[in-house]
């Protein structure tokens, strides 16, 4: 059974059955006895067909071979051999490695598919932007933290870019090897940009990495003032604490050791002066030890609800004698915060205070450069939500006389105020503590329009 299915002994009886067929049509054309003319043309036809299977019997391995680096030519590694034992089994043997071949190449592709899943899953989820460009300037890599930090939706070509992103444009076009560049498209990024130019089989290709500095810097910007905060501090306090002392001591010798004349009446207000002015300076610096000693917020989970109802019930409780409408907004209401609450609900009430403030309602004065808002109806609005990517976020929003747009970024300097009995410290530090939750605060307003302070998370 097996001899009749091995390939020589096809080929010898299929050889033999043509050789017949031939010798037949031969001896019919060469007697040419009576009817001769059918079977010789029968057997003439039956030698062609009988040729032409023995052709495509012996052609097969070579068709095999066709199909087999045709489909490795265009990557077609779906197509299977089947197992050609009738031919034998060295015909076997060929068709099994052939599939094995095809079967190492599919795993090869599916392990490269899977690898480049992998790495644009990385690269996708980087912080940091990442842009290729080719020679045209047509995008060949692109992830979601670019688009976020240039504010475009999508990026197809360099030119795409809108206009104030035209120092980027000027970089990318002039870049040759390496470079780096420093520039503020808006309020509140400052975007640092490394490039280099490879060439990458053959083509020139120009690789962008985008990070937005400007939260590092306001870091390193508090950083240092906190810095000298304290040693302003401590210097003042090694040197305003033997005064107040030795105020306190002179006026005891005034007071009990001296006689009673007029000199010892000036000598003892000016000690009074003295004294008071000194403790007002020590009362002073203590203000700021606040600013140098925040502590590391303890995170939980906080019903966002909660915490502005708690911030409205304390304002209103502080501010119940001013005709101000402070409520309270939140969607989804079971919305939760990771951040504590203790001081979350410190920032809210410096904010809500600032607003009051700004409208006129505080006893202590309005800032210089604040009136006192003419609405009939003032209003301080909360709002809790979350963005389209899911980060929470808590607005604080007024409808008094707005903030000049040449303060905007000034209010958030530490000691920077434009209030008579102000410190000038309380949005520098909600500006710290929203950073010590991996967040930060921003300010948005329109002279007589308002303002609107959004913490982010």
């Amino acid at each position: 059974m097996a001899l009749s299915r091995s390939f020589p002994a096809v080929l010898a009886w299929r050889i033999a059955l043509l050789a017949a067929f031939i010798a037949g049509a031969a001896w019919f054309a060469v007697q040419r006895d009576g009817n001769w003319v059918l079977p010789f043309f029968l057997l003439v036809v039956a030698a062609v067909i009988a040729a032409f299977s023995l052709f495509r019997y012996v052609n097969d391995t070579n068709r095999r071979l066709a199909r087999f680096f045709e489909s490795v030519r265009y990557s077609d590694f779906a197509i299977r051999f089947s197992s050609g034992k009738e031919k034998g089994d060295s015909f076997a043997e060929v068709n099994r490695q052939f599939n094995e071949v095809l079967e190492a190449f599919r795993q090869t592709r599916a392990e490269k598919e899977a690898n480049l899943l992998f790495l644009n899953t990385i690269v996708q989820h980087l912080s940091t932007g990442l842009l290729a460009f080719d020679a045209q300037m047509n995008v060949l890599v692109s992830n979601n933290a670019a688009f976020q930090l240039l504010g475009v939706y999508r990026l197809h070509h360099l030119n795409d870019l809108p206009e104030r992103h035209k120092s980027l444009i000027q970089f990318v076009q002039n870049l040759t090897t390496k470079g780096k560049i420093l520039y503020q498209p808006e309020a509140g990024r400052q975007l640092s940009v490394q490039g280099v130019s490879i060439n990458l089989q053959g083509r020139a290709v120009r690789l962008l990495t985008i990070q937005n500095i400007h939260p590092e810097l306001q870091r390193k910007e508090v950083d240092a003032w906190r810095n000298l905060t304290r040693v302003l501090r401590h210097e003042i306090m090694n040197s305003v604490t033997p005064i107040v002392s030795l105020v306190e001591t002179a006026q005891d010798i005034v007071q009990h050791d001296l006689p009673k004349n007029p000199a010892s009446s000036d000598l003892a207000e000016a000690l009074d002066v003295v004294a008071v002015r000194s403790r007002g300076l020590v009362n002073f610096v203590e203000a700021y030890r606040n600013y140098t000693s925040i502590p590391q917020p303890k995170l939980a989970d906080i019903s966002a609800k909660n915490l502005l109802d708690r911030v409205v019930q304390l304002a209103i409780a502080e501010h119940k004698d001013l005709k101000i409408k402070i409520e309270a907004f939140v969607q989804p209401e079971d919305l939760q915060l990771w951040g504590d609450a203790g001081q979350l609900e410190m920032v809210l009430l410096n904010l809500v205070k600032n607003a009051r403030e700004a409208m006129g309602g505080s006893s202590s004065g309005s800032s210089t450069n604040e009136q006192p808002t003419t609405n009939s109806q003032q209003r301080i609005t909360l709002r809790a939500g979350a963005d389209s990517k899911g980060r929470a976020f808590i607005e604080v929003e007024d409808n008094g006389p707005g903030i000049p747009p040449e303060l905007l970024e000034e209010i958030f300097i530490p000691f920077f105020t434009t209030k008579p009995t102000g410190t000038g410290v309380g949005l520098s530090i909600s500006r710290q503590i929203m950073q010590s939750h991996g967040g930060d605060i921003r300010v948005s307003s329109a002279v007589g329009g308002g303002a609107r302070f959004v913490l982010e998370f």
